[in-house]
């Protein structure tokens, strides 16, 4: 005879579990509500779960407006008693050993040596070992995010051979200017030495001449010219780092150039058409904008957001409930991203219209200016001229003719000063078209820009963008 469990029946006649399985579920259920109730007051004991976060929002330091109340002083300070010294240091002053350097070699080694360039060079050839062992969409972005790298490097290098080529110009000013304003202190010196030798010996000293005048000018051509000696060694260290010299503030450059003033008449439209083709940031989104597909929308997205950091951040989101969800929107994105693009395209290019053409307009003041100067320049050189040729029959005393020397050599520092500008203005020209680093031999050949019949090109709606639609569409990353 086999025993079997005995089995309950309700009041309905049906079975019921056995009384020890109620018991188990009893004591699971009160174990949870324990658990429950022990888990908040263990956290209200032992305070936060993650102690190094802390507690709440930490409060930010404040400083309170806390002034005491003062009486501005009614006499101020002997200013000359203050500033006398006994010993003062000196400006490092170079040597009779200068180094020669021309303005083709400033530019060309900045652009060679600047080191954004160079580390954007060295993502492009990352961008080329990733596009040979990848598939084709990926090989597709690459392709035109390599050749954008491209043209941002050589557009980093313009600049910086326009940066290194306006401190050539200004150190070969410098060194010019500090010529002459040396011999407008020799001249002020004498006049003043004159003064004194007369007051000695109890001669009076003509009308018209103040000593105190003289001493005043002295002053103020000395001053400057401990203004250009800082200047100087500042212009010397920004050209070493920028050609790659050991930085040195007692190594001093001698810069090497034709001081003939280039007078070229300037055809402002001519000037404005080879700098829309040249420059790299419109053949970049020109770039971008004939490439534009589906799938390249990614470096759309990126190009947009160098150009406002709020722009491009919208994307698809990854997984397949929103694919199921939102396909038909997703479709969206390309024409959106078309017309941003041609937005950018068009502020772009007008912002480029306007530097051309404020740089060529420069060159035009420029040129004016420099023939205004040597016009100065001539005319008191011919005073000087007359005094010294009639200085016996008219009685024209030393000072006269002193004075006059004095203005030749401050009208041919501001006329070497126009110069330079003039040479800075032709440089600026070349950099606000892209030629600087062009001209160094730096200009990219791009493999994704022989093919313009994307669908940002296509005709819509009657009308049509220029396009160069492409006889084979294979391209250098396939």
């Amino acid at each position: 005879m086999i025993l079997r469990p005995s089995k309950r029946l309700n009041q309905t006649g049906k079975t019921t579990p056995h009384r020890r399985q109620s018991n188990s579920q009893s004591s699971f259920v009160c174990g949870l509500l324990a658990l429950a109730a022990i888990l908040p007051l263990s956290a209200l004991l032992t305070g936060c779960a993650c102690p190094s976060a802390g507690c709440g929002v930490p409060n930010t330091p404040c400083a309170p407006c806390v002034n005491e109340l003062t009486v501005p002083d009614s006499q101020l300070p002997d200013f000359v008693e203050l500033a006398s010294a006994e010993t003062l240091v000196s400006l490092p002053a170079p040597t009779e050993a200068f180094y020669s350097i021309d303005a083709a070699t400033s530019l060309c080694r900045a652009a060679t040596n600047l080191t954004s360039a160079n580390l954007v060079e060295l993502e492009r050839y990352w961008a080329q070992v990733v596009i040979e062992c990848d598939t084709k969409n990926v090989r597709k972005n690459l392709c035109l995010d390599r050749d954008l790298m491209a043209l941002h490097a050589t557009g980093l290098r313009n600049k910086a051979a326009g940066a290194a080529l306006q401190a050539f110009y200004q150190l070969a000013g410098l060194e010019a200017q500090k010529h002459y304003l040396q011999l407008g202190i020799e001249e002020s010196r004498i006049t003043l030495n004159r003064i004194d030798r007369l007051r000695a010996k109890s001669i009076d000293v003509p009308d018209n001449l103040d000593r105190s005048v003289v001493v005043s000018q002295l002053a103020e051509l000395e001053d400057q010219k401990l203004q250009l000696d800082f200047l100087r060694i500042r212009l010397n260290g920004q050209l070493q780092k920028m050609t790659g010299c050991p930085l040195d503030e007692y190594t001093f450059f001698w810069p090497q150039l034709d001081w003939q003033p280039d007078l070229t008449p300037v055809d402002v439209e001519t000037e404005l058409a080879v700098g829309l083709d040249t420059r790299s940031d419109l053949r970049g989104l020109s770039l971008v904008i004939c490439q534009l597909e589906k799938n390249t929308l990614t470096v759309a997205r990126g190009v947009l957001n160098f150009a406002e950091s709020t722009v491009g951040k919208v994307e698809p989101q990854d997984g397949v409930i929103h694919w199921l969800h939102c396909f038909r929107c997703n479709e969206a994105e390309l024409p959106v991203r078309c017309r941003q693009l041609a937005l950018f395209y068009s502020d772009t290019e007008q912002r480029a219209t306007a530097e051309i053409k404020s740089a060529a307009y420069q060159i035009i003041l420029q040129q004016q200016r420099v023939v205004a100067g040597q016009a100065l320049v001539e005319q008191l050189q011919d005073r000087l001229r007359e005094l010294e040729e009639t200085r016996d029959i008219d009685d024209i005393s030393v000072f006269e003719i002193s004075n006059a020397r004095a203005r030749i050599y401050n009208a041919q520092a501001k006329l070497i000063d126009q110069a330079v500008q003039l040479s800075i203005a032709w440089g600026s020209l070349r950099e606000a078209q892209g030629m600087l680093a062009v001209e160094c031999g730096f200009s990219p050949q791009l493999c994704c820009e022989r093919c313009c019949d994307g669908p940002c090109v296509r005709c819509n709606q009657g009308s049509c963008s220029k396009q160069t639609c492409c006889k084979s569409k294979q391209s250098c990353c396939e």
